[in-house]
């Protein structure tokens, strides 16, 4: 029981040290990914440290390489969840944004269809996830065209096998 305190403690410390960071600095400068992939390794390594140095002072902190590894095996995998959601809700997804005008239209008897197509448009929707591609390294702009960087094909064929190890066919 102790051992999962201690990795709530040091994902609890990493997501407050995140949010403080949000507040510091203006957000989408630079790669929120990297920040938050740096700030929980700092976090993760420093609280590794702290309890090896302590461990014998303190009976509740991992002691031996086994209690570091369930340290880790659990800490990697909130650190990957918050990662996924914080990408995910940091743009407006189409669900969220249809969600969303229906709840406000619902003082108002509901949401007919045709406003939910008045703000499902490209500037609302495409735009902004090509020119986060685009700020992310994925796309370029040459030529009057979209053209795939190297880091775009990487992380494409990530997905590609995330959608075959799912058998999920992809569309288009």
């Amino acid at each position: 029981m102790a051992i999962l305190f201690f990795c709530i403690s040091l994902a609890a410390i990493a997501i407050i040290l995140h949010l403080i960071s949000l507040k510091i600095k203006i957000p989408r400068q630079g790669n929120p990914v990297k920040d938050i992939l740096s700030i929980f390794l700092i976090v993760l390594i420093s609280g590794l440290a702290l309890a090896y140095f302590l461990s014998k002072r303190y009976a509740f902190l991992p002691n031996n390489l086994w209690q570091y590894a369930q340290v880790v095996i659990f800490y990697v995998p909130v650190m990957l969840s918050y990662i996924i959601n914080y990408v995910a809700l940091e743009d407006d997804s189409p669900t969220m944004t249809i969600v969303g005008l229906i709840e406000q239209m619902e003082k108002k008897g509901g949401c007919s269809c045709d406003k939910i197509k008045s703000i499902i448009s490209d500037e609302a929707l495409i735009w902004p996830r090509i020119n986060t591609m685009i700020k992310d390294g994925w796309i370029e702009y040459r030529d009057n065209k979209y053209q795939i960087t190297e880091r775009g094909k990487t992380y494409n064929k990530i997905f590609a096998l995330g959608l075959k190890l799912l058998n999920i066919k992809r569309e288009g």
